[in-house]
């Protein structure tokens, strides 16, 4: 029944298809009925590659089980032939997995030379990002191999994935850090990668796994069984990486002990980090001090999406570009109690674990904050709100998946976030600015419009205006006078309408017939708003 509503994850199967869609040489086949092969759909509108999915539908139709029909084993056969992968895996979707079917059996008999293998999941408890995680560390587990490690300081970037929130431009962002350092990116995977990459995750010195979502498992199992620490704190904002990168040459170094290698990694000067190379990494601790940025600061935030983005958003808004916390919740019930405990002291109420985004609209009416970071479900929500929205986390709009590079991690996605977070609450102030001044000049160029149609000229045509919006402009029997408006127009845009709602509630409860300044000076004090 969820499904007749947005939610914030996909199915298990389209989790197993986003890994598939990452790594080289692997093709998903789904054994599925008309409906649900929408996998290839969300990857050929969103993916900004010129690859096609790596995905195929064995459709099921009502006619195949009423004739006793299998076409999983011919879909099999032609896709060996067409793409000649190194590993198929079978796969089947919500609808099918109710059939019971003898998968592995028919797989069995089907004669392939290609690797092929089952995996299944629980649709039915199982959602996206855990059947992506699943499907990850069993594939690791599968192929990764004990072997000498790298000469020199190496890691592995372990979780960024096909369709995950701008993780082309983290891998890069990634890229550009280790260069840096001096470090060598031994395999990032899933994205990108091929079986024999993932036979050699074990030759890095250790593993970087920032996201919660994906790579935890995968990390955990690569320790337990082949040694390798892992780092899984977010680098994201100034302080965040400069913490972060600390943090992994002490690791690195501890490691080159443990090996007997001369090999340290020193930090080297900030600049380095810099796109030119001679200016400082990130402008967000000059910014922060700016003029137009001491104007955000203790501005309300309210921050909803994956754990990983949540927990990093906060901290970033809170930490780094000083503003309040109105609220902050996730999606993911899984992740909730760590993000709980990152996130202590951060918030003002309870954090909220919901998929209904339903909800979470709700939350934002009733708080209004100046800016709210959050999926695309929120940006839809905060439309209808007025209220500025900047998308932060997956699920996403095809607009987030852009061609230029807007990483989050690093100094330099720093500096994306903090120009998006400016550059998406600056609109309103603008328009809170221009409500507020809207006779300097603004309602000159109306009135000249109205001289062009016809429609009236110079302040009298205003009078006349203001004299009938005092007579007409009713809501509940009450009349809004010219002072009574006037000052409403002085209310930021966000809670005008709230504000107006209430008033003429407390001018209803107390008699009034109608509303002028005095009354609204009254409401305010009477709500102790």
């Amino acid at each position: 029944m969820r499904l007749a509503y947005w939610i914030y994850e996909g199915t298990a199967h389209h989790g197993i298809g986003r890994i598939a869609n990452s790594l080289r040489d692997v093709q998903a086949v789904f054994h599925a009925p008309l409906g649900d092969d929408y996998i290839n759909v969300v990857h050929t509108m969103l993916e900004r590659t010129p690859d096609f999915p790596r995905s195929t539908t064995s459709v099921l139709t009502g006619r195949d089980l009423a004739q006793g029909n299998n076409r999983l084993p011919e879909t099999l056969r032609q896709v060996e032939a067409r793409f000649k992968p190194e590993l198929i895996v079978v796969s089947a979707s919500c609808s099918t997995t109710l059939l019971q079917e003898d998968l592995q059996t028919v797989i069995g008999n089907t004669g392939l030379k290609t690797d092929t293998m089952l995996f299944e999941q629980n649709p039915f408890r199982v959602q996206e990002n855990e059947a992506a995680e699943n499907f990850f560390t069993h594939l690791v587990k599968r192929f990764a191999r004990k072997q000498e490690k790298t000469p020199k300081p190496s890691i592995n970037f372990i979780g960024p994935a096909s369709l995950g929130f701008h993780v082309r431009s983290d891998v890069i962002a990634m890229r550009r850090m280790m260069a840096a350092l001096g470090v060598e990116i031994n395999v990032i995977a899933p994205y990108g990668a091929s079986m024999g990459d993932l036979k050699r995750l074990p030759a890095a010195w250790l593993n970087v796994a920032p996201y919660r979502e994906l790579g935890l498992e995968t990390a955990a199992y690569l320790e337990n069984d082949f040694g390798m620490p892992s780092l899984q704190s977010i680098p994201v904002g100034v302080q965040s990486t400069l913490s972060w990168l600390e943090q992994l040459i002490d690791m690195l170094n501890t490691e080159a002990e443990k090996l007997g290698s001369n090999e340290k990694v020193i930090m080297p000067e900030l600049t380095e980090f810099s796109l030119d190379g001679q200016s400082a990494p990130s402008g967000v601790p000059w910014f922060t001090h700016s003029a137009d940025m001491e104007s955000f600061s203790m501005k309300k935030a309210f921050v909803f999406g994956d754990a990983t983005r949540t927990v990093a958003l906060v901290k970033f808004l809170h930490d780094e570009l000083g503003m309040q916390i109105s609220g902050a919740g996730t999606y993911l019930e899984k992740h909730a109690d760590w993000v709980r405990s990152q996130l202590q002291g951060y918030l003002p109420d309870e954090l909220i674990v919901t998929e209904s985004f339903q909800k979470i609209a709700e939350c934002i009416e009733d708080q209004m904050p100046d800016i709210v970071c959050g999926t695309q479900m929120e940006r839809h929500s905060c439309r209808k709100l007025d209220v500025p929205c900047l998308v932060t986390s997956a699920p996403t709009h095809i607009e987030n998946h852009l061609l230029g590079y807007y990483p989050l991690i690093g100094f330099d996605g720093a500096d994306v976030i903090a120009d998006r977070v400016y550059t998406t609450a600056k609109l309103g102030l603008e328009k809170h600015l221009i409500d507020f001044f809207g006779d300097a000049g603004l309602e000159y160029k109306e009135k000249q419009g109205e001289q062009a149609n016809g429609t009236g000229s110079s302040a009298e045509t205003h009078a006349k205006g203001n004299q009938e919006n005092a007579s007409s402009d009713e809501s509940g029997g009450m009349v809004w006078t010219p002072d009574g408006e006037e000052m409403l127009k002085k209310v930021p845009f966000f809670v005008r309408n709230k504000v107006k709602r209430n008033t003429e509630k407390y001018a209803l409860e107390k008699g009034y017939t109608e509303i002028t300044a005095e009354v609204l000076r009254e409401t305010k004090e009477a709500l102790g708003a």
